[in-house]
């Protein structure tokens, strides 16, 4: 094209310029100007096209649609409550208004409560609760929020609706995000308060007057601190960016002051509350991590079973995490996400870069040192070694990393974008459909459903639960629910029936007197009712004078009183 114009001063740079100059010089011919002319038209309604989209409201329509199908689809596929922990989560928010006795103290002291407290009002309704739907309702809606607010965070930091919405669209289709999000984990609550904070703490950095977006910033880091205990990291990450903040651009020590008490006050507020609460209801602040049933307790017992392999050892604690992470975001975004966080960093005229680095990367740090100390553990294949029972364990902690992917990787493409739309669009279309063509080879393909599925995170499936269900026919049950010895939602007992640990002071009095309170007592080898009972010689004589055993298997005993 350039020879055709070689007398012109100025060569055309764009369609529009050649078009219009050959016009004039009635080329049309040689150009084969209708070709170009059907390009340029098509070109330039596709960029009309693409302009005129409103790309949030294209967000916040698709996540209704893939939150709604995708929680139907695992539905039908019967998966919502896969996770042994997922019917936990259900039963204590359901034993705080229907348990025998219901009241806030079922909330317990070891998981933090908001979670449980957001899934209340559904719970309310047994087939809510039976089915699981009561958490996923909050898990969907943490989901639709979070990807409106990652849009409006990835605008915030790449001016690009366009690309905004790539970003979300990467959370939004990630299959770990869509399986999660149809579940009552406590993922997606984590993740919705994470983003939100996230949002208007970066809207804070970047101005720094906007005391309404820190004081934002602060409430959503109070309702992660009470989700789950990233939520504790999160917040102290961001305190010290305050005052690293105000010490390098060498403000007063008086603004200091100011911005980081409104910030603490409310952020850290909810972790005062959790240690009042652990004295209120447990006489002890710490008993969350110091219990038998706290995640320390646990990992002690994987300890001592020599399964514990990234404490201690900071490179596998590393590789732990950063294998789960890449299994959660797929290898072809994670890279790309590592790709977008070092252009970041190295871009320049992005100002506070730093800080929001710190922010974005403190889920990283905050698993790979929980990894370290002892208090997590992660078991993940290409990893875990031969001599282990089990070879899948907690791969869902990954899962924190798809939100900071999908934000940074928009930074790769903004520059080519700006020169040409088509070409973006097209290699994003590549790079999408390569990484879900990975994602559906991949075995497991869900990694996340694949835990709760086969992994030691899944749910016990006993034939007890079954036949309990053909034959229960009324009474109290008395049975140790943290054992979890068998499913209660898949049986027809009611939760107001259920004696178990927290039920005071009906547990400690059916240690004594067995018969006096349980029409039924279901029992599981080395539980607490096996412990307190079988092994017991006086209430294991009490038991055989007033109950008759109904059901035997290898691992659970089902005893009826006698006078029903």
């Amino acid at each position: 094209m350039n020879n055709i114009f070689k007398f012109s001063e100025n060569k055309p740079k764009t369609i529009n310029q050649a078009f219009n100059l050959a016009k004039k010089r009635k080329q049309y011919s040689f150009l084969g100007l209708e070709k170009i002319s059907f390009v340029k038209n098509t070109l330039g309604f596709f960029a009309r096209f693409v302009s005129k989209i409103s790309w949030e409201k294209t967000t916040f329509i698709l996540s209704i649609i893939l939150s709604v199908s995708s929680t139907i689809f695992f539905y039908q596929t019967g998966d919502i409550i896969a996770y042994g922990d997922a019917e936990s989560h259900l039963n204590i928010a359901k034993r705080v208004v229907h348990g025998l006795t219901p009241g806030a103290a079922q909330l317990g002291g070891v998981w933090l409560p908001l979670p449980h407290i957001l899934m209340i009002p559904f719970v309310y309704f047994d087939i809510l609760w039976r089915t699981g739907l009561a958490g996923s309702i909050i898990s969907g809606l943490s989901y639709i929020i979070s990807a409106i607010f990652i849009y409006k965070l990835s605008n915030l930091l790449v001016k690009n609706n366009f690309l905004s919405f790539v970003s979300s669209f990467i959370f939004m289709s990630n299959p770990n995000i869509l399986y999660m999000q149809s579940t009552p984990m406590t993922e997606l609550v984590l993740i919705v308060f994470f983003v939100l904070n996230t949002f208007f703490f970066i809207k804070f950095l970047k101005k720094e007057g906007d005391i309404v977006s820190l004081m934002l910033a602060a409430f959503f880091g109070f309702c992660a601190t009470l989700s789950r205990y990233d939520g504790w990291f999160l917040v102290l990450t961001e305190a010290v960016i305050i005052i690293l903040y105000n010490f390098i651009n060498k403000r007063p020590f008086k603004k200091l002051e100011g911005k980081l008490i409104l910030f603490s006050t409310p952020a850290f507020y909810g972790i005062l509350l959790w240690f009042a609460w652990n004295i209120m209801i447990f006489s002890n602040p710490l008993y969350f991590n110091k219990s038998e049933f706290s995640a320390r307790s646990q990992q002690l017992a994987w300890m001592a079973r020599n399964e514990l392999p990234a404490a201690g050892n900071v490179v596998l604690s590393f590789a732990y995490y950063l294998v789960t992470s890449v299994a959660n975001v797929g290898i072809i975004f994670f890279a790309l996400g590592v790709l977008g966080l070092i252009y970041f960093l190295i871009k320049k005229g992005e100002k506070q870069k730093y800080f929001i680095f710190l922010v974005l990367v403190a889920p990283f740090i905050f698993h790979v040192t929980s990894l370290y100390l002892g208090q997590s553990i992660i078991f993940i294949p290409l990893l875990t070694p031969e001599s282990f029972e089990w070879k899948l364990f907690n791969v869902r902690y990954g899962i924190m990393m798809v939100p900071v992917a999908a934000l940074v990787i928009p930074y790769l493409f903004k520059n080519i974008f700006n020169k040409t739309k088509i070409l973006t669009v097209f290699v994003l279309l590549l790079l999408f459909y390569f990484q879900f063509s990975l994602f559906s080879r991949e075995k497991p393909s869900i990694i996340t459903l694949s835990d709760g599925i086969v992994g030691l995170s899944s749910a016990k499936k006993v034939d007890a639960q079954d036949w309990l269900k053909e034959n229960y026919d009324g009474g109290l049950v008395l049975l140790d629910d943290y054992a979890r010895t068998m499913s209660i939602i898949n049986t027809n007992i009611k939760m107001n029936d259920v004696i178990y640990i927290g039920t005071k002071p009906y547990w400690e009095e059916s240690f004594e007197e067995p018969e006096k309170h349980a029409t039924w007592i279901i029992t599981q080898r080395d539980d607490q009712v096996w412990k307190n009972i079988l092994e017991n010689k006086t209430n294991e004589a009490r038991l055989y004078k007033y109950f008759n055993k109904v059901y035997t298997s290898d691992e659970i005993l089902i005893f009826k009183r006698m006078d029903n």
